[in-house]
């Protein structure tokens, strides 16, 4: 015999009462079923000459962003708009190394950098080191990608660059997950106006 009284919570009806889906409820599969993120905007950035006579150099920095320089060798610029609960910045450091120091060795302060900064996630990823110049001189870079506590996704880069006279430069550009390509136009931009004073 039927039984008018099936009624099952959870379960998917017709408009006549009829069970849908035989067995137990679908679920969407990741990634096939899921819907696709809606994407971010990109965000525009005007730049301002920066000189920083303690460092020796000068770039263009994101104009707006505050600047913090009251760690001797660090000058450290914030973003103050919040993305996604991130909040952006690029921290300039220059520090001296000893005299046998050689390019190689830029590699392993580039690892001991990003371990230093992974400290600050639940979830950390680097990805291959690879070459890059600053300011004309050899150095390496690396990009990383952390998640925080709140499930707040990040994303940078670290690169080093070993200068004249016994010094390296350092610099981490940090970026809200989903934003992260146009933080790295800020990046480019430093690259491309970083000189000396």
């Amino acid at each position: 015999e039927e039984d008018g009284d099936t009624y099952v919570p959870g379960q998917v009806y017709d408009e006549y009462g009829n069970s849908l889906y035989a067995g137990a409820t679908p679920i969407p599969l990741d990634p096939v079923d899921m819907p696709t993120p809606t994407p971010r905007p990109t965000l525009a950035f005007s730049y301002t000459p920066v000189q920083l006579a303690d460092l020796g150099i000068q770039f263009e920095a994101p104009q707006g962003w505050y600047m913090d320089n009251t760690v001797p060798g660090t000058v450290k610029f914030v973003d103050p708009n919040t993305y996604d609960n991130v909040q952006g910045y690029l921290t300039i450091s220059i520090s001296s190394v000893a005299s046998n120091y050689k390019l190689a060795n830029v590699k392993t302060t580039l690892s001991e950098k990003l371990e230093e900064i992974s400290r600050s996630y639940i979830e950390w990823r680097t990805y291959q080191a690879d070459s890059r110049t600053l300011m004309d001189r050899d150095g390496y870079y690396n990009n990383y990608r952390g998640v925080k506590v709140d499930g707040s996704v990040v994303r940078g880069r670290v690169m080093i660059a070993l200068l004249e006279n016994n010094k390296i430069i350092t610099v981490d550009l940090c970026a809200p997950g989903w934003y992260n390509e146009s933080y790295m136009n800020i990046l480019n931009k430093f690259r491309d106006t970083l000189k000396a004073l």
